[in-house]
């Protein structure tokens, strides 16, 4: 009979395998970022059309609520395997304070690890408000951890 703790153990190992020998699809984790900005820290879950394309969805949870959706596009640094840059753009919606719609950019490196499902990005993510006031904000970093999910072959 196999002891209860191995179980965890073994599934970590065939999630590992799968994630190992799959392309990635849907990631999904937490971000921390920067305390200016509207759409910081929370959540995050990022959908990949293709190897270089994809869809971040963030919500924020820190004071005010608010979602954002940025559309980005992913290129290879081949110097280092699995690492690679990103940017795009998207907006976000504010549901409380002063900051209720705007804009905002993204440029960022992005790593996948190879063996683990764990993927890590760091990113600078400058955002323009509109509604209810005008705002720019210009010193926005942000690392993300989230956790791979393997597609299906």
């Amino acid at each position: 009979m196999m002891p209860k703790r191995s179980l965890p153990l073994i599934l970590v190992l065939v999630i590992t395998g799968f994630a190992a020998n799959a392309q990635v699809k849907h990631q999904a984790g937490v971000r921390l970022g920067s305390y200016d900005q509207v759409v910081a820290t929370g959540f995050t879950y990022r959908y990949h059309f293709n190897e270089n394309k994809a869809v971040e969805g963030i919500l924020n949870l820190r004071e005010n609520i608010a979602i954002g959706a940025l559309y980005e596009v992913f290129k290879p640094i081949s110097a280092v395997p699995n690492l690679q840059w990103f940017y795009g753009g998207g907006a976000y919606v504010g549901f409380s304070g002063f900051d209720n719609f705007g804009i905002a950019g993204i440029a960022g490196v992005d790593y996948q690890f190879t063996g683990v499902p764990v993927n890590l990005s760091i990113d600078w993510k400058p955002e323009l408000n509109f509604i209810e006031a005008v705002r720019f904000r210009a010193s926005t970093v942000a690392v993300s951890v989230r956790f791979a999910f393997p597609s299906k072959k």
